[in-house]
């Protein structure tokens, strides 16, 4: 019965994608839509809102992407020669 009540119905909230493998191609809708309701509470004058919120987005993603290089950096390289592993 649990496989049949399974089949016939899905409930987004209750049960989620398996896409863990997948969670970073949801950085760039999440942001585009950040963005789009961001500026649109914050553009005094909407004749430059497209170009507004595909700015916003370039940075957004770009300063995640500078800190993502950052980390890795530190996590391989700084870490270890700060504290290395006995053996």
């Amino acid at each position: 019965m649990n496989t049949l009540a399974s089949t016939l119905a899905y409930t987004p909230f209750i049960d989620a994608l398996s896409i863990h493998e997948q969670w970073y191609l949801l950085i760039v809708p999440m942001v585009l839509f950040v963005a789009i309701g961001y500026k649109a509470v914050r553009v005094s004058d909407m004749g430059g809102y497209w170009k507004n919120v595909f700015v916003f987005v370039v940075q957004v993603l770009g300063v995640m992407a500078v800190l993502a290089v950052g980390f890795t950096i530190v996590v391989t390289v700084l870490v270890p020669m700060l504290a290395p592993m006995p053996g």
